[in-house]
């Protein structure tokens, strides 16, 4: 009977859950479209130039002293290894002296792109000043330039130095031999090849002044921020419904209980208040509910009824009161509402009544039961526009008892709802939260099924679990689950739109309506 309980909702859920709470995500994603367009505004302007450096390599120095020199022929490698010379710190310090600037802001400033594919690398350099961006790019192209011209030159007067020391070793005499003037032509040619050298790389694009900013953008950033607010606050809603145990919907309802539902409470301030009896629509609600009840097995008659909550605050009293008001009014049959919360009772002010003695009154003292039950049992009267009303019983739970536990468990309690059932049609019990205190565990073999009432937005789903574990435990007979607080649309054929804008006919009763007589069961079947 019972269906395994989960607490994980799946994709379905989770797109509810972002339509329940759609003004969060879009007050999430204004907030920080706009606080990114703020922030952006806020933020100080910079200008960008670029300047572009071709590598091209001369040959002169790929014959040496008649030996042939390999060259890299790997384009990546080529393109990082000439990106890496540029990149070396060296190259920005000498810039920084140059113009006379911190180091460290023109190694911020210049940013190196290359392409694998391209002998073409561009150097950025991004500033407050767009004359300062530009001056930066060019002469670090230009610096770059003349460092690999210093490195290939003294690398070359090293050679030639070395050569000069050995023709200068040989004698006067011998300076005609053939020895003597090879030495001197790659002299010569040594320095011819120093005075050639261009860094193997040219400026092929001159960095302009910048005449806008590059940054900030305010457009770009909130879209950006528009687009990680959307996203931020969807998160948002997900870990906070995961956080939230509370029950949202009709459909969790019923995978956590595992049983159908037999019927909805809309949410209704017409429903509370002393005396309150609600509209046609909310009347209409209970009259569903008790129709479940009675047609819940053809081969069964559910007479007594017990119902209980998995919490406090579900909304269990109010349902009990009206389901047994609906029993009386739409069957015409005789039915006896008892309050068996002895704890926290909440019937007394319900129908409008001044405390008096009751079951727990009726269980300790040891009169005789059909006797007491007939002073203690107390029939409200129908309001004066809906006098042709059935009326029901109510046994209120009267004083709070040292051993409420000890009462329901009671012999004596067991012969009342006998008795009790000889007497009316229907009896309602209203127990406490059976998933809170112990109180009802001893009434769920006594009665023939059990109504769990749900509150939306109220109960816990762990709390829902723990109950229908309990309740499976005790092999109870439960017949279906009563969701509080439901909100149809307004129209179609649900409690609302069915009776239309002035079908409201309801109307709250004062204190005056319910005077609070105590009567007789005998006398209210009369």
């Amino acid at each position: 009977m019972f269906e395994r309980l989960t607490s994980e909702r799946d994709g379905s859920q989770a797109i509810v859950a972002l339509r329940r709470h759609w003004w969060v995500i879009l007050l999430v994603t204004v907030i920080a479209g706009l606080g990114a367009y703020e922030l952006s505004q806020r933020k100080q302007k910079k200008y960008t130039a670029t300047a572009a450096l071709l590598f091209v390599s001369s040959h002169f120095d790929q014959t040496l002293f008649g030996n042939q020199v390999v060259q890299n022929t790997d384009p990546a490698r080529l393109a990082a290894t000439n990106a890496a010379l540029v990149g070396l710190p060296t190259v920005a310090d000498l810039v920084a002296a140059q113009y006379h600037l911190p180091k460290s802001r023109v190694h911020a400033a210049v940013s190196l792109g290359s392409d694998t594919q391209s002998d073409v690398l561009t150097v950025t350099a991004t500033d407050v000043s767009p004359v300062l961006s530009a001056h930066i790019a060019n002469a670090y192209v230009q610096q770059y330039i003349a460092f690999r011209q210093a490195a290939d030159r003294a690398q070359l007067s090293q050679a030639e130095q070395l050569i000069s020391t050995q023709l200068a070793a040989i004698p006067l005499a011998q300076r005609g031999t053939a020895t003597a003037q090879s030495l001197q032509s790659k002299s010569n040619e040594l320095q011819l090849l120093a005075k050639l050298q261009t860094g193997d790389a040219q400026q092929v694009q001159f960095a302009t002044i910048p005449s806008t900013p590059s940054s900030p953008s305010p457009t770009r950033d909130a879209v950006i921020g528009l687009i990680l607010g959307f996203v931020a606050s969807c998160a948002l809603v997900m870990v906070l419904e995961r956080r939230d145990r509370r029950i949202k919907s009709a459909a969790e309802i019923e995978e956590l209980y595992g049983v159908p539902v037999i019927g909805t409470v809309p949410e209704s301030s017409s429903l509370r208040g002393p005396g309150a009896i609600g509209t046609p629509r909310e009347q209409d609600a209970f009259r569903m509910i008790r129709a479940q009840l009675r047609y819940f097995d053809v081969d069964r008659d559910i007479k007594r009824v017990m119902v209980t909550s998995s919490d406090s605050g579900e909304g269990k009293s109010l349902i009990s009161l009206n389901l047994a008001r609906a029993a009386g009014r739409t069957d015409k049959q005789r039915a006896l509402l008892i309050e068996a919360d002895l704890r926290r009772p909440s019937l007394t002010a319900m129908i409008g009544l001044e405390s008096s003695a009751g079951l727990s009154e009726l269980l300790s003292h040891s009169q005789d039961l059909a006797s007491g039950l007939r002073e203690l049992v107390v029939t409200p009267e129908p309001p004066e526009e809906d006098r042709t009303a059935s009326r029901f019983d109510v046994l209120l739970a009267g004083a709070m008892p040292p051993n409420p536990v000890e009462l329901l468990e009671s012999k004596r309690m067991a012969e009342l709802m006998d008795h009790a059932e000889s007497i009316y049609d229907i009896v309602i019990i209203d127990t406490p939260p059976i998933g809170v205190v112990s109180d009802p565990i001893s009434l769920v073999h006594q009665v023939d099924g059990v109504v769990v009432i749900s509150r939306l937005g109220r109960s816990r789903r762990d709390h829902a679990g723990r109950l229908m574990k309990q309740l499976r435990g005790l092999n109870a007979h439960v017949l279906g689950v009563v969701i509080n607080g439901f909100e149809t649309a307004p129209e179609g054929y649900g409690y609302y739109g069915y009776y239309g804008e002035n079908g409201d006919g309801g109307s709250r009763l004062s204190r005056r309506s319910w005077p609070g007589r105590q009567r007789t069961s005998s006398s209210s079947r009369r």
